[in-house]
């Protein structure tokens, strides 16, 4: 069964590549604006799974292959692709500048699809930095612009994310029930990929309240959409959770392998929060088996890598893992600087939003002025003429 996944991964990371490689040169030959910027979209997505380095190569490329006034349509896409870099590469707060850029000028042409795909993108940096309340506002709002959308797929695109930072927020029965709803559109859509993601993060709330039966049923679902599907990493996700399973199972030795087969191929991929996690399961499979000197090896990568790309939680949650098994003051004291920082983020974040209210409640008040000076205007000059 393994060599089969391997087969159908390395046939599916060809077919990938034969896909890119049209797209780019399309790309490439196309000289009328929009039509790059829109061939540029569809590299966003593919380049967004497969190579994140390119979504950098194509957003400075059109920004740099215009004539000024850079056309806003363009620059919005190239805003789009640079800022989902500097996210997936750890540089969140970078990103965001860019992202927020891009969803002013989606705003401002109207586009409900791409508004609802620019929330989405600035939701999950902001959970990446884990401010919840952030990031809730964002995914509601493209739902919300979504529903708007001709695309029927935008109209639940988001909910996972919510999901996803319900449970964060404590939430569970609440990220459950938009969980499901979410897989019962995506089935009615068959989008495979979307239901192989959700079924992992539903086996990963049933595994938390250890109710293994479930988590079986989630993760065996899992890969069978998995398999449906043509993105690599989320076969890798599938297989990482067959390797979680082979553990709780007592079968150490087909647990490592898988995990070892996940690092491998993450390190391809080029996702560096998923790599990150990869270093981390191998760490926690050794702490749990007794191997503390791999344990430590293991999870100080996670943490170099983290630390490398700006991985502000991820570095979080490797201390935390680590002071599971080696309760030391060097490690704590790490720890407590790392999420100082994190509520001064949290905090910024939270002023912003502030500033953002205080912005919408004074230009609404602003509306009703005007709209009473209209109509007290017509009856003072109503009154002056009768009292002449």
């Amino acid at each position: 069964m393994k060599h089969f996944l391997f087969f159908i991964f390395i046939f599916t990371l060809y077919n990938c590549d034969l896909y890119g490689q049209s797209v780019i040169q399309s790309y490439k030959k196309e000289t009328n604006v929009i039509s790059k910027s829109k061939i540029a979209l569809e590299l966003w997505a593919y380049y967004s799974r497969y190579h994140v380095d390119s979504l950098n190569s194509i957003g400075l490329d059109l920004l740099e292959s215009q004539q000024k006034p850079i056309d806003p349509f363009c620059q919005a896409v190239a805003y789009r692709l640079l800022g989902c870099y500097d996210v997936r590469y750890g540089e969140i707060n970078k990103g965001l500048k860019l992202l927020e850029s891009s969803k002013s000028i989606f705003l401002n042409l109207g586009d409900e699809k791409l508004i609802s795909e620019a929330y989405n993108e600035i939701g999950i940096a902001y959970l990446l930095l884990g401010d919840h309340e952030t990031a809730r506002l964002h995914f509601e709002r493209s739902l919300s612009h979504g529903r708007n959308s001709e695309t029927k797929e935008m109209a639940y695109m988001a909910e996972i994310n919510l999901a996803k930072t319900e449970l964060k927020a404590g939430k569970i029965a609440l990220s459950q029930m938009l969980t499901e709803h979410y897989i019962r559109q995506a089935i009615d859509d068959q989008k495979h990929e979307s239901v192989a993601n959700a079924y992992s993060f539903l086996g990963q709330i049933a595994l938390d309240k250890n109710q293994m039966k479930r988590a079986k049923f989630c993760f065996t679902k899992q890969l069978e959409n998995s398999m449906l599907c043509d993105a690599p990493f989320i076969k890798t996700r599938a297989i990482n959770n067959q390797a979680i399973l082979a553990f709780i199972g007592s079968e150490y030795e087909k647990s490592i392998k898988l995990f070892f087969e996940v690092l491998e191929q993450r390190k391809l991929q080029g996702f560096q929060f998923y790599t990150c996690e990869a270093y981390m399961n191998i760490a926690n499979f050794y702490f749990e088996t007794a191997n503390m000197v791999k344990g430590s090896q293991y999870i100080d990568s996670c943490i170099f890598l983290a630390e490398r790309h700006n991985l502000l939680l991820t570095q979080i949650e490797a201390l935390e893992l680590n002071i599971e098994y080696e309760k030391t003051s060097e490690l704590r004291q790490k720890l407590a600087v790392l999420k100082q920082k994190r509520k001064q983020t949290i905090d910024r974040n939270n002023n912003r939003r502030k500033s953002f209210n205080a912005k919408k409640n004074k230009t609404e008040s602003s509306t009703h002025y005007i709209m009473l000076s209209l109509l007290i205007i017509p009856i003072l000059l109503w009154w002056l003429y009768t009292k002449d």
